[in-house]
């Protein structure tokens, strides 16, 4: 990383010792799926509270999933927002805050999902006299394994550290700092040298910020952090002003990306913008509409300017309607630089819940392909699966017709263009909660057809069960995937895969989890076999 950001690092890990904290990241997947309801599993469910909204984590940017409606120590029962059914498994993001006394709503019977700019505007709208100024100190050190072994290659283990560090209301003042940085490096290094890629490799800080309230409705902020009304951009090294009012909420930042091959410090990627955001509630939930303009630059010069428009509404009782919008108004008209007006990226998703055991989405996505810098190493299937089926035309339901039993499925269709041919995907699952010993089993089947796959089918079966009042959780599964290319010189492949999880919370803020995947892929007459092992202990403090 480059020199300032460092110092600023070492300062504030030697600062942190004197504070103590309030909101942080806390990561969960979803465990179990129902008509009704979303179930995330976390290592614990501290400063998570009902009504508070969980996310998704899409490219660095966190976009609204569910709403918490029940909980327990270590998992939240949630009801999806307007966005598309999610998947066993997927990886979901709260905020943890301040345990506070919940918002009182003047239907009584309804439930909001209320985010954390929701939760601001509100108290700004009910004139709360009293400000919480009370310093709080908390964290989570984490250390993980990665192991992928072969019959073709050399196995590779590679270890990382995650530390997470916020302090609210340093010294009892106006003063906030928030941190997340990751560490990573290969198991043989520092023996072999050449294991090693550089500290801008090594070394990720998706957050590192500090947070100064100005006033009751009104703070600056300067570091790296994501903007809650700016996720559109993904993280931002600089400085950002905000101010909420009662139903209006305003701000401006300016700063650099990070750089887009390392994600270290770059000055020379600068960009500044401004957005507004409007917040009101009715009977059948909230409202908000957000619009926000950013010039980037690349070395002193403008790499693009555009705007976005983000739009949700509960149109009726039973129906939401989520839409996004990005423009860029800066680009290349007759090999000319000129200001411009082209529609880049859209994403509409419309929920509609008509009875309590059924309910359906539909929804078109024609945003970019996301880019990740970490995350665990994917399967042939997994990976295909990704790429192939989030952009296009999605359809979803899922309906329960017996007590136990849970049916589900989606499907979609990406429309050809100039440079692609069409593509389609579906996908069911069947759950059944209540077999012998208390375990919940799922099966799947998915079919894909893209312009370079001829045919894939995946086929797949889960068991899950809960142990010692819920603080121990096994999973086992199995999928076995075909795949056919369109290429005729390519012998069609097949992939079977199992794969063991197991979540263990030892002590109110220790837990550890492993989770081992194997899978024997043959191609024509050849065969190999390869598995990956992920370990981790996560200690909160």
């Amino acid at each position: 990383m480059k020199t300032p950001l460092l110092f600023i690092l070492l300062f504030f890990l030697s600062f942190k010792v004197f504070c103590q904290t309030s909101p942080e990241v806390l990561n969960g997947k979803v465990s179990f799926i129902t008509t009704q309801n979303v179930y995330v599993k976390f290592e614990n469910t501290e400063g998570i509270l009902v009504g508070d909204t969980l996310y998704t984590s899409q490219d660095t940017k966190l976009v609204p999933a569910l709403v918490v409606n029940s909980m327990s120590s270590i998992s939240c029962v949630g009801t999806p927002l307007t966005k598309n059914v999610l998947n066993l498994s997927a990886q979901i993001v709260a905020k943890k805050r301040e345990v506070k006394k919940p918002h009182s709503n003047k239907t009584g019977d309804i439930k909001y999902a209320e985010s954390t700019n929701d939760q601001a505007i509100n108290a700004a709208f009910k004139n709360e006299k009293a400000k919480t100024t009370k310093e709080r100190f908390d964290g989570r050190l984490a250390v993980s394994s990665y192991t992928n072994f072969s019959s073709s290659y050399t196995s590779s283990e590679r270890l990382r550290y995650n530390l997470t560090l916020n302090a609210s209301h340093i010294g009892n003042s106006d003063l906030s700092a928030e941190s997340y940085i990751s560490f990573s490096h290969l198991l043989s290094f520092p023996k072999r040298s050449t294991d090693w890629t550089g500290l801008n490799n090594a070394l990720k800080i998706y957050s590192l910020a500090l947070k100064y309230d100005l006033s009751k409705t009104s703070s600056i902020s300067f570091g790296r952090k994501i903007y809650n009304n700016m996720a559109n951009i993904g993280a931002v090294d600089g400085l950002e002003f905000e101010r909420v009012g009662e139903n209006f909420t305003f701000g401006a930042l300016v700063g650099s990306r990070p750089d887009f091959l390392d994600y270290s410090f770059n000055p020379k990627l600068l960009q500044f913008g401004a957005f507004v955001s409007h917040n009101t509630h009715n009977d059948n939930g909230i409202m908000q509409t957000s619009l926000g303009v950013f010039d980037q630059l690349n070395n002193f010069k403008t790499d693009r300017r555009f705007a976005y428009f983000q739009h949700t509404n509960s149109l009726l009782k039973n129906v939401d309607l989520f839409s996004s919008f990005e423009v860029d108004l800066y680009g290349f008209v007759n090999n000319q630089l000129t200001s411009t007006f082209d529609l880049t990226s859209t994403y509409i998703s419309l929920r509609f819940k008509p009875w309590d055991n059924f309910s359906t989405s539909l929804s078109y996505d024609a945003r970019k392909n996301i880019y990740y810098y970490e995350t665990f190493p994917q399967n042939k299937i997994d990976s295909t699966l990704d790429k192939e089926t989030r952009q296009g035309f999605r359809f979803n339901l899922m309906y329960r017709p017996f007590k136990y039993m849970i049916w589900g499925g989606n499907a979609g269709y990406n429309l050809p263009s100039v440079n692609t041919k069409e593509s389609m995907n579906a996908n069911s699952f069947l759950s059944y909660t209540q077999l012998p010993f208390n375990t919940y089993g799922t099966l799947t089947v998915t079919a894909l057809k893209t312009p370079y796959l001829k045919s894939m089918m995946v086929y797949g079966i889960s068991l899950n069960r809960d142990f010692l009042a819920g603080k121990v959780n096994a999973q086992i599964e199995y999928r076995m995937g075909n795949f056919t290319y369109i290429n005729a010189l390519t012998d069609p492949t097949k992939q079977n895969i199992a794969a063991m999880s197991l979540f263990w919370r030892i002590a109110k803020k220790l837990t550890i989890s492993a989770n081992f995947e194997g899978t024997m892929e043959t191609s024509g007459t050849t065969k190999t076999n390869y598995g990956s092992l992920y370990l981790n202990i996560s200690q909160r403090f």
